[in-house]
């Protein structure tokens, strides 16, 4: 296809490059998903967000997500970046242990606003990252922030709170959240109070 001037051959569109990075990606083959990528900017095709996205996450997967971070900073085409492609990124920082810089990135991202302002399930990923990394004390803090944003946790952010708080045996906290769950209508299944009579047990609270 790429020697479409020689033979009679289709020329590739942006498409093709885009499903080779993104399968490289998942063959755990992030060094071919850059080569494509390099290939892609050498044809003059405008490139897109999903090409970026794949790009930063075959960075990722190459333990380079400051590389990633940088191109997604200085090097990406100011209309492109959205949440998504932030995204990449935090999640690879709160995998790696380094929920700090997804915390920074996440507030950055919150200064930009429109397209760049952190989702629900940004939150949820640093809030998990913390409470991996043991910072139960951070977890909680960004979790009210992200309520005083005016973001509306789900089901999923509640659970995975009081489940960390049960593991940290802090009840009275988990205890709090659960009733602030019910009042703001996220209903609690087999799972939340699984974690928190795991959690009363565990601290002798039988009755």
């Amino acid at each position: 296809m790429a020697r479409a001037g020689r033979r009679q051959a289709t020329a590739p569109t942006i498409s093709p490059y885009s499903i080779l990075m993104e399968c490289c990606h998942r063959a755990c083959r992030p060094d071919l998903g850059l080569a494509f990528f390099g290939r892609l900017l050498k044809t003059g095709i405008p490139t897109n967000i999903i090409d970026y996205s794949s790009l930063f996450k075959c960075l990722c997967d190459m333990k380079r997500t400051e590389e990633a971070l940088n191109v997604l900073l200085h090097k990406m085409p100011d209309d492109l970046p959205n949440v998504i492609s932030y995204s990449v990124i935090l999640k690879s920082f709160c995998d790696n242990g380094r929920s700090q810089l997804a915390l920074d990135l996440l507030q950055m991202m919150a200064k930009k606003g429109a397209d760049h302002s952190p989702d629900v399930m940004s939150y949820n990923m640093v809030i998990g990252g913390f409470f991996k990394e043991g910072e139960v004390s951070k977890a909680c803090d960004l979790f009210q922030e992200m309520i005083r944003q005016g973001i509306v946790p789900t089901e999923v952010t509640y659970s995975s709170i009081i489940n960390a708080l049960c593991k940290a045996r802090a009840m009275d906290k988990a205890e709090v959240v659960l009733r602030s769950m019910v009042h703001n209508g996220a209903q609690p299944d087999a799972v939340t109070y699984n974690s928190l009579i795991q959690g009363y047990s565990t601290l002798g609270q039988l009755k």
